[in-house]
């Protein structure tokens, strides 16, 4: 049950662009109410209509069988399987597989000749730099 408070009204002083005010002039003459009507309706609806979709869409997923879809899908795309083998085409499924695959071992391969060329290069700043001397000025 709603509360007193929720269906007192209450005053709201808001600017609105004049172009907007007119539309719902318009609108509130068309369904024979008053401007305030017409805004209050608009605002509720803009908060109700959501819900109203979220069950619309929860009725319509109880209804869809999922199975029978995915069954029928992998029907599809073993025929489509077959045509492709028949006309001697290559499987798209295949190939993007194999695409993803040669891109994983690509990457793979570039970081590795990354990092080696990183440790080559500390190697040589190492090797280049002179070394340091103890506190009795002897070279380590």
């Amino acid at each position: 049950m709603a509360k007193k408070d929720d269906l007192e009204l209450r005053p709201v002083m808001t600017r609105i662009p004049e172009g907007l005010r007119r539309r719902l002039e318009r609108e509130a003459q068309w369904h024979r109410t008053s401007m305030n009507a017409e805004i209050i309706r608009r605002l509720q609806d803009s908060f109700d209509i959501p819900d109203q979709i979220q069950s619309v869409v929860e009725g319509i997923t109880s209804e869809v069988d999922l199975s029978l879809i995915e069954s029928s899908l992998d029907e599809i795309q073993s025929q489509n399987r077959a045509i492709l083998s028949h006309l001697g085409l290559p499987d798209p499924a295949e190939d993007l597989q194999r695409v993803r695959e040669e891109a994983r071992a690509l990457g793979a391969a570039q970081r590795r000749k990354a990092q080696e060329r990183r440790a080559a290069m500390e190697r040589a700043r190492a090797a280049a730099s002179p070394p340091a001397e103890t506190e009795d000025g002897e070279k380590k």
